[in-house]
């Protein structure tokens, strides 16, 4: 077992001095910089905990269930999105099929809660 803090406490704390106490003081590119830095630890975060519900591995599992009743072959599962992507494009997939709609606001709400929270509230 490891000892505590666990990497997302310690990715909390970093963040927050950098806001708390390093951004405040910088300006302009820095301070720019500084608030990119923070947003994509918040990010990392959130990608953990969303990670603990597991909730980016039952969106991966809903497209991959998908993919397979479709027939469409993955080689390797990291290529299940763009496997999709260009079936969508190629006209494989139909727009209106409710299986589809759902795993594609599967994927978009998983995304979300890690890359824009607020956008789902």
């Amino acid at each position: 077992m490891l000892n505590e803090p666990g990497t997302q406490d310690l990715l909390t704390e970093a963040r927050q001095v950098l806001l708390d106490s390093l951004a405040p003081s910088l300006t302009g590119e820095q301070k720019y910089q500084s608030l990119m830095i923070a947003n994509v630890l918040g990010m990392a975060i959130r990608e953990i905990e969303q990670r603990q519900l597991g909730a980016i591995d039952q969106a991966d599992q809903a497209l991959s269930e998908f993919l397979s009743g479709t027939g469409i072959a993955l080689n390797q599962p990291e290529q299940a999105e763009q496997a999709l992507a260009q079936s969508i494009r190629e006209g494989r997939l139909d727009g209106a099929d409710p299986g589809l709609r759902s795993v594609l606001k599967q994927i978009t709400e998983a995304r979300l809660s890690v890359n824009n929270p607020g956008f789902l509230k």
